[in-house]
């Protein structure tokens, strides 16, 4: 994770623990626990650019990919950037590698064998820990990628 002024070392581990967590209820197949912590009025951009606000849409959205296309998959996010914008606003960069997809969606391209994302997740502290306001998730092209050859 990128050092980033303002991130705390208790922020740090909270935020790691909280995309684990993450991690662990997609790897379950769990929407209602990959949803938990969501706000009500979410805004959600998938990695197919549709775009939703609420939590309703959030959680029929991975209900729905968790019993298709993405059952039985593994996903692994690592932290590439976060940025406090105060103590209890974090914009929080990952780099997310989806293994064991049924297929990949449409437009979508396979980097070695995986589905690769940038999620952007704009993260807000309550009391009870932290909340996505918002969460925004863009497939990695093969081209962008330093040293990967697209297939010809």
């Amino acid at each position: 994770m990128a050092d980033t002024n303002g991130l705390t070392t208790d922020a740090r581990r909270e935020l790691a623990a909280f995309v684990a967590a993450e991690d662990d209820a997609w790897n379950r197949g769990d929407a209602e626990g990959f949803a938990a912590r969501v706000l009500p009025e979410v805004v959600f951009t998938n990695v197919m650019g549709m775009f939703s606000v609420g939590k309703a849409p959030f959680l029929a959205q991975h209900e729905r990919i968790f019993a298709t296309i993405y059952k039985g998959s593994q996903n692994h996010q690592e932290i590439q950037h976060v940025t406090m914008l105060r103590d209890d606003i974090a914009i929080v960069d990952t780099l997310a590698v989806l293994t064991g997809a049924q297929h990949a969606p449409p437009g979508v391209q396979l980097i070695d064998g995986a589905i690769h994302a940038r999620l952007e997740q704009v993260l807000v502290r309550h009391s009870d820990g932290w909340w996505v306001a918002s969460f925004h998730n863009v497939a990695v092209n093969p081209a962008g990628v330093s040293g990967h050859k697209p297939p010809s």
